[in-house]
């Protein structure tokens, strides 16, 4: 059976902050418009070592005011998955055709707005405050990313680049609201820049025989959509 546990993990919150001033921006979005002004002139006169510092300093001040919250959100979120994971799992594997590629997640609350996965140990981050609907939408987005990578990415190096693999990847998520309305009312509504491809998709997903054959016809129709 699986199951996720969702933690509060400061060095988990501040690689987050990181990441996302590092990259700059993800799928069209830019990410510096949720720094705080407050660090922001900082970030931008400074390297990576002093900006890790300027970020630390700044999540500091504010787990030591908050830190409370952030710890009973933590519980409430997990009870609130442990409330819906059985069936959710289910769902995943009949939707994929494919047994579940692990069986323990961990779920790590974090203060900055980007909520990545990390498919080979399992982990999700999930934004502090968002509400039930929305965070059940958001496990199940990530959980259908670290399916589909886990079986499809190695296979498909030879047909798409990286990028085309992303920008499937990403797509590829409007189909949860077909398949999990038992679940969640929360609509994944997928980035901007995907959602001509997230159209075509589900024109896909509806004439399928079965999930294979689904991303066969996706991977010959992204290079129409994104080189």
């Amino acid at each position: 059976m699986q199951f996720i546990t969702v933690k509060v993990n400061f060095e988990k919150d501040l690689w987050n902050w990181m990441q996302a001033i590092q990259k700059g921006q993800s799928h069209g979005i830019s990410w510096a418009q949720w720094i705080p002004n407050v660090v922001k002139k900082q970030i931008e006169e400074n390297g990576t070592e002093e900006v890790t510092e300027i970020i630390r300093l700044f999540l500091k001040k504010k787990y030591a005011a908050e830190e409370k919250l952030f710890t009973d959100y933590a519980k409430h979120l997990e009870t609130v998955l442990r409330q819906i994971s059985s069936r959710m799992f289910v769902l995943l594997e009949r939707v994929t055709e494919k047994p579940f590629y692990r069986n323990e997640f961990t779920g790590f609350v974090t203060t900055f707005p980007r909520g990545p996965y990390y498919a080979k140990s399992g982990y999700i981050w999930f934004i502090y405050g968002k509400s039930d609907e929305w965070q059940v939408m958001a496990c199940i987005h990530e959980l259908l990313h670290m399916q589909f990578e886990h079986y499809y990415k190695e296979k498909l190096k030879k047909q798409i680049n990286e990028e085309q693999f992303s920008f499937l990847r990403e797509s590829m998520t409007v189909i949860l609201n077909e398949e999990f309305r038992e679940i969640t009312r929360e609509i994944d509504k997928g980035y901007p820049m995907h959602q001509e491809f997230r159209k075509h998709l589900l024109t896909l997903w509806k004439q399928r025989q079965n999930f294979q054959e689904f991303v066969e016809n996706a991977v010959k129709e992204v290079g129409k959509f994104h080189t």
